[in-house]
């Protein structure tokens, strides 16, 4: 009975029972990528252990390309599968950094839900694991999928930082509130007056001498100094244009060159390219 349940699970993909499993993969995108990243990390990390009994498989029963090319897929297979999972690794992260609420817990239990299709692993016979792990493979979507989603998730994670931008600048305190001179506690108590001085009796005037008459000397002629041109100054560079809006009265913002906001900057779609529309709160 166990054997028949985790051959269901490990060949859902391929026989159409994704939907009747307890563990197929969830419907949002971030969930479903976190689905994929777990089963093919199961699969990556069975690659040594089946290994010897796919050989022998293969070599009972060879291909119409002989052994060798048989048995030179099984690497390429593993190659792919790890650069697949950094594919999706990367979804994540964006997926997560760009949500306004934590759901890595939710995204860990996806992960979970993924390898649980290779939980039979342990109890099954050897040579059943290995037939089940050649011919498994994960759905066709998953790649595409967690491209999407990063894309998304980075389109939106700009315009995130961009609406927080602009509500910190509004709300930033005045110069003067900030400035320690402002803030200044005044003395509960005046000074002490300070006693001021005995002034000393005035000195006698001194006998006057005769000064020597100036020499003469002759005028000194002022050079005007050469004015060097300055440089023009740069013109202000002048603001970016709002993008024309694309079907009906949607106001569109290039997420490269974003505008301010009246309201929040959400990513959309339009012309076949990827934009931010922004809405009234």
């Amino acid at each position: 009975m166990a054997n028949a349940l985790f051959l269901a699970l490990a060949l859902f993909a391929q026989d159409g029972q994704a939907s009747q499993s307890p563990n197929a993969p969830p419907t949002d995108e971030y969930g479903y990528v976190a689905w994929c990243y777990g089963a093919l990390g199961g699969y990556a990390n069975l690659y040594d252990r089946v290994m010897p009994e796919v050989t022998r498989i293969e070599k009972a029963f060879p291909g119409p390309d002989g052994v060798a090319a048989s048995l030179k897929t099984y690497p390429e297979m593993r190659e792919q599968a790890q650069k697949d999972l950094k594919v999706f690794a990367s979804a994540i992260t964006a997926a997560e950094k760009a949500s306004p609420r934590p759901i890595s817990e939710y995204g860990g239990a996806q992960v979970k839900r993924g390898q649980s299709v290779w939980q039979g692993a342990d109890t099954v016979d050897k040579a059943r694991l290995a037939q089940m792990w050649m011919s498994w493979s994960p759905p066709g979507d998953c790649e595409k999928r967690a491209r999407a989603l990063e894309t998304r998730s980075t389109i939106l994670g700009k315009a995130l930082n961009y609406n927080n931008a602009a509500a910190a600048s509004k709300s930033a305190p005045p110069a003067e509130a900030s400035n320690p001179a402002f803030n200044a506690t005044p003395a509960t108590e005046p000074a002490a007056p300070v006693s001021e001085p005995t002034p000393a009796p005035p000195a006698p005037a001194p006998t006057p001498v005769a000064q020597p008459e100036p020499a003469k000397t002759a005028p000194v002629k002022t050079v005007k100094a050469e004015t060097k041109p300055t440089a023009a100054k740069p013109l202000p560079k002048a603001p970016a244009a709002k993008l024309p809006p694309i079907g009906g009265n949607e106001v569109i913002v290039d997420p490269v060159n974003p505008i301010p906001c009246a309201g929040s900057l959400v990513p959309a779609k339009r012309g076949g390219r990827d934009v931010l529309i922004c809405k009234a709160d």
